[in-house]
């Protein structure tokens, strides 16, 4: 049986290793004071917020973040806070672009389109296509109500309880590639660049040099195949493992609404309202041709009244997917007034920003 010793040994060592993660890891980055917003009438359950409720105090916040120019964002009765931090929300975006780098950015790819269309004996269409896209870029910049997809943060948040599934997949993606040629370069160049033009025979070549003219004549010379059966030869392509890029997260959130009275029906209906709208976009005026971004979504957890710090943070997220079920035990049930008893909503967001270390260590 473990000594009391032992034990507060391993109880300080815990304590020790949650600290050091909690330094670590905490970041003004995602910060959100939820006594700020209105979630009274979008929060699930009525008592969630309760820390001897069912809950323990757990629950996750959805913060919504409109554009600048949307018919929220302009109108003057939105109520939004002015001192709050958003995610991160991706290259283009955190890059905070000016007009004048737009402009700058365009031109140098209409340039170079140019350019690449004379060489291709299209040097016509390619002036053409570089003018149109500088004024395209004109009209594009006019059109638009910021160049950094400006957003306000909406006083109203939706509350809700942790979901019953909660898990963060991380991945990175990697490739297989052939780096035969470059290392036939590096280990041979002089001998080889001989033996291809002609100043040496390459009948004669040895060491590095008729060992990268065998591994051609093995991968790619008419009856390379029989030749290798019958030598016993093969060719090493040389495979290395390089890395791609990083894969965007994706969260789903599974929740099963059961009004118990009328307050929490509303808020139900009011929750399933707000996430239908945020996700999608809205024209920009009624010649619709152009859409207006959806609104973004930054995702926090907490625990008592502050922000849990022991599980992973989000980047600023998009919802895209939503499937509300009314009929979740294959029969439409309703209360006197029409409400079902039941509603299964199931939610997929996507983050906007990739990973790294840096990212990691803020706890994402």
């Amino acid at each position: 049986m473990a000594s009391q010793a032992n034990v507060r040994s391993v109880d300080n060592a815990i304590e020790a290793a949650n600290n050091s993660y909690a330094r670590k890891t905490v970041s003004t980055k995602g910060k959100n004071d939820v006594s700020k917003y209105n979630i009274e009438n979008f929060s699930y359950p009525k008592d969630l917020m309760d820390p001897a409720g069912i809950y323990g105090g757990n629950y996750v916040v959805f913060y919504i973040n409109i554009p600048v120019d949307s018919k929220l964002g302009r109108s003057t009765s939105t109520e939004t806070v002015a001192d709050y931090t958003p995610g991160e929300r991706g290259y283009t975006v955190g890059a905070n672009m000016t007009q004048g780098d737009i402009r700058g950015g365009q031109a140098a790819l209409s340039v170079g389109g140019a350019i690449l269309g004379k060489t291709l004996g299209v040097g016509g269409a390619g002036a053409v296509a570089a003018a149109g896209a500088v004024a395209g870029t004109e009209v594009t910049i006019r059109n638009a109500a910021t160049t950094n997809r400006g957003q306000k943060r909406l006083k109203t948040a939706i509350a809700l309880h942790i979901p019953n599934q909660l898990a963060a997949r991380y991945g990175v993606q990697w490739a297989e590639e052939d780096t035969f040629a470059f290392s036939a370069a590096v280990a041979g160049a002089d001998q080889l660049v001989k033996a291809v033009q002609g100043k040496g025979n390459m009948k004669e070549a040895k060491g590095v040099a008729a060992d990268v003219i065998t591994n051609l004549t093995l991968s790619k010379a008419p009856g390379a195949a029989a030749m290798s059966a019958a030598t016993g030869l093969a060719s090493n392509p040389k495979r290395d493992q390089i890395f791609k890029s990083v894969d965007f997260r994706n969260f789903t959130f599974e929740y099963q609404f059961f009004p118990r009275n009328e307050p929490e029906a509303k808020n139900i209906l009011n929750i399933i309202q707000q996430f239908k709208y945020h996700m999608h976009p809205e024209y920009k005026d009624s010649n619709s041709f152009l859409y207006i971004y959806p609104s973004e979504f930054d995702i926090v957890y907490y625990t008592g009244g502050k922000e849990n710090e022991t599980i992973h943070r989000h980047t600023s997220c998009v919802l895209t997917e939503m499937s509300v079920n009314y009929t979740p035990n294959g029969n439409f049930a309703t209360f006197p007034n029409g409400m079902p008893t039941q509603i299964n909503v199931q939610m997929s967001f996507k983050e906007l920003a990739l990973l790294s270390k840096e990212l990691i260590d803020e706890g994402m």
